[in-house]
């Protein structure tokens, strides 16, 4: 068994929920010819969520209970965890500790282990004209990358700086088959965070009186008169200067 006391500090939940929270304030505008510079008919919020991209699929594709002809509705993003990995050019010192003062006592931690999570998001729309909008507000933000402020362990106070890389973009249009088949336009970019992952938290007294027993005899051109104290020789001649 690795440690008798389980932890979990929530670090790669709290990663994903602060991912998920960059995307979720977007919109797009239907206008009335179409295009830029038309009348504005209608602004819609994009909704994200937590999912793989077969289950949107799937949702759209065909009814799951055989009995209502009924579709999702689109624009919407999904987002899912594809894989993790280790990752050798951030690693640190194992033996360096990271400590936190409060209250007289002190709270600390070995330094986090660095790990890249890969994330695919996946953005389904009706027309190709939505799908831009929306990606016209995305890649503008990473050049390639973006940094996420993200409290990791609340019991040192850790904040870190989270890089966000966009790797690449994949468009898929499905415009093929016939007139009882219901087109879709799916935007899939892949991201690479460069998490950390912490330890378990250990809390320790902190040490603010020192007892040192000093024995020894004076220096030879001095001689030892003056006062003793127990388990030490005090002169008082040549401890003036010091």
């Amino acid at each position: 068994m690795l440690i008798n006391t389980p932890f979990y500090h929530g670090i790669i939940r709290k990663v994903i929920v602060s991912f998920g929270n960059l995307f979720s304030n977007i919109k797009i505008e239907r206008r009335s010819d179409g295009s830029v510079d038309g009348t504005l008919e209608q602004t819609i919020a994009v909704p994200i969520a937590y999912s793989c991209k077969e289950k949107w699929v799937v949702r759209i594709e065909q009814d799951p209970t055989l009995d209502q002809h009924t579709f999702i509705l689109l624009p919407r993003i999904a987002f899912e965890i594809t894989g993790m990995s280790y990752d050798p050019a951030r690693k640190l010192n194992r033996m360096n500790q990271i400590k936190c003062y409060e209250t007289g006592s002190l709270t600390g931690t070995f330094v986090p282990v660095p790990y890249n999570i890969d994330i695919s998001m996946y953005i389904l729309t009706k027309t190709q004209e939505d799908a831009l909008q929306i990606i016209e507000q995305i890649l503008p933000r990473f050049a390639p990358e973006y940094n996420l402020s993200v409290e990791i362990v609340p019991e040192t106070h850790t904040v870190l700086d989270i890089p966000i890389i966009l790797n690449s973009v994949n468009v898929q249009d499905d415009y093929d088959g016939d007139f009882q088949t219901r087109r879709f336009v799916t935007y899939t970019l892949n991201f690479t965070i460069k998490a950390n992952l912490f330890g378990p938290v250990s809390t320790q007294g902190i040490i603010d009186t020192v007892s040192a027993n000093i024995s020894g005899p004076a220096p030879a051109s001095y001689s030892a008169t003056g006062n003793t104290t127990t388990g030490a020789v005090v002169n008082e001649n040549w401890a003036e200067g010091l």
